[in-house]
């Protein structure tokens, strides 16, 4: 059975915002380094090539053995992505559900992940929200300094 890591973030900036912020892959490299992303197939949404349907790949470096699909974005609500065949991993899905209140935006950013090789859930899982935490803050500080476009 898959286990799961929850991060929340509040955002001092309207929904749209934020959302759109998130729809793109390359925010990824922020939210979750030292992981880096590569677009590797292009959404056939005309007005967004990061949405359903577009891949990356995940990694350190060259060596990028993730990948991910993004299989569903629902405009200012939610967006959900899903690991590809992968040999560590049999299991693996991240969603990003996006909240306004009194022009903030709240993120709850909840990834699942299983894997037969014992601990490897666990340690993956213990980095990854160590990760997105330090990015989402990283990003909040960013909007609150009005310095969104250098992410």
């Amino acid at each position: 059975m898959p286990k799961f890591v929850v991060m929340k973030q509040s955002f001092n900036a309207p929904v749209d915002l934020i959302f759109h912020l998130f729809s793109k892959h390359r925010t990824f490299n922020t939210v979750l380094w030292p992981l880096q992303s590569v677009v590797i197939k292009a959404s056939t949404d005309d007005h967004n090539t990061d949405g359903v349907g577009s891949i990356r790949k995940m990694g350190l470096g060259v060596f990028k053995p993730i990948q991910e699909e993004i299989t569903q974005s629902l405009p200012n609500q939610m967006i959900e992505y899903q690991m590809l065949k992968n040999c560590l991993f049999s299991y693996h899905l991240g969603r990003l559900e996006f909240e306004e209140s009194d022009g903030r935006t709240h993120l709850t950013y909840t990834i699942w992940l299983e894997s037969k090789v014992p601990f490897l859930t666990e340690i993956t899982l213990m980095q990854l929200q160590a990760s997105a935490n330090h990015g989402l803050k990283k990003i909040a500080a960013k909007i609150n300094q009005f310095q969104i476009k250098t992410l």
